[in-house]
């Protein structure tokens, strides 16, 4: 009995995330994430002699969303950061509970593999029929537009292109190993489709984060070697070829009113200065009418730092931005100490754990993404890694 409820727990959290990977579906993706959650304790209380019940991230992730909660008592909006709070706090927490407790069910791997897989397929099949349609359609499409839908990209393109590298490894059916470089070559072309500049630097850093791994185990192969070498090339010709597109863009009115944070980085910058250790209150936006008129002549539509680390000290000073960095931190030395290990299953985890977060960080460098679904499927995608960094393969 307990069994199925692991195998139950992990099938509704893989399709939480599956969910997560579209925008027009917040109501399914709660059901799912309440479902889930549900599951998920139910497992914890019966296998709790022989479960780690909290991911080993827990520590820094609840001083976090404590001093989230606390800037309620000084926020210039209290009632905004308690809504910002619930989305992207609380539930991210539920997310990041429940995928982790799910992850250890033993059919967990054949559960999250081939749904995120279908879901990746559908998802990027919408962007690009949409993305043919014209842009109007695709910036309001069920991908959830450029921004999210890149945001997604970047953190899917690493566990594909790893699923592959382990599958030969492990001496897994054939067909899995191009499924997976084919599915890599998808989120490409997809990635096109969004016009965005930053997901291509965010897919180099994986890149190399993936390539260092690989290189300092001592087991790359000279077909890898030639595999990555020839997806730097490709990815560097796509990049040109979409920045010249985006910059013929520019030459319209219009486009020209979006490239603006020359203009906005430094007007964030003064209301941090304002408020330097505790900041404004937690929630992105909360500034949101004094960016807007003071920035109306550059672009009326801006209301956030765009960049997820001024958009921390913004919301929460110094000591919030510290403590998100804290959460960062340890995930990624935990991905990286997992890297190592002689258990190839858990390397390779460990590895996608560490270019996952890499790639996030950089995607967010020029917007702040992590928010929403995305930030349900980050932390979702992260307790599954971690998870599966603590669990026994088999090579």
């Amino acid at each position: 009995m307990s069994e199925k409820a692991q195998t139950a727990a992990a099938v509704f959290a893989a399709l939480f995330l599956a969910s997560s990977l579209f925008a027009q579906n917040v109501a399914l993706r709660l059901l799912l994430l309440g479902v889930a959650l549900l599951l998920a304790a139910v497992v914890a209380v019966r296998e709790r002699a022989h479960l780690r019940l909290l991911p080993p991230i827990w520590l820094p992730f609840v001083l976090w969303a404590a001093w989230a909660a606390a800037s309620m008592a000084w926020s210039v909006d209290a009632e905004r950061t308690l809504k910002e709070w619930r989305n992207e706090v609380l539930y991210t927490g539920c997310a990041l509970w429940a995928c982790y407790i799910a992850a250890h069910a033993r059919a967990a791997l054949r559960v999250f593999v081939p749904i995120l897989a279908v879901a990746a397929v559908a998802v990027c099949a919408i962007s690009l029929f949409e993305y043919a349609h014209g842009r109007k359609e695709y910036v309001t499409g069920w991908h959830g537009g450029p921004g999210d839908h890149s945001s997604t990209l970047v953190l899917l393109m690493p566990c594909a292109l790893m699923a592959g590298w382990y599958a030969r490894r492990a001496g897994a059916a054939a067909w899995i190993v191009p499924a997976s470089w084919a599915l890599a070559a998808l989120f490409f072309l997809s990635a096109y489709a969004t016009l965005n500049r930053t997901v291509w630097l965010a897919f180099a850093v994986q890149f190399a984060v993936l390539g260092a791994f690989l290189a300092a185990r001592g087991r790359p192969t000279l077909k890898f070697a030639a595999g990555v070498l020839g997806a730097i090339v490709v990815m560097g010709g796509v990049l040109l070829a979409a920045q010249a597109e985006y910059m013929s863009t520019l030459r319209s009115k219009a486009s020209k009113q979006q490239d603006t944070r020359i203009a906005l980085w430094p007007e964030v910058a003064q209301h941090i200065a304002e408020r330097p250790l505790v900041g404004h209150g937690f929630g992105r936006g909360l500034l949101r009418a004094e960016l807007q008129e003071k920035l109306r002549r550059v672009n009326p539509n801006l209301w956030h730092a765009h960049n997820i680390l001024l958009d921390a000290a913004l919301q929460t000073g110094v000591v919030g931005l510290g403590l998100l960095l804290a959460v960062f931190g340890a995930t990624m030395y935990l991905g990286w100490r997992a890297a190592f290990s002689p258990s190839e299953g858990v390397a390779t985890c460990g590895m996608v754990l560490v270019a996952l977060v890499a790639g996030m960080l950089v995607r967010n460098m020029t917007d702040t993404l992590l928010a929403r679904q995305n930030a349900l499927l980050y932390w979702g995608m992260v307790g599954v890694l971690l998870a599966w960094t603590a669990r026994p393969w088999r090579a």
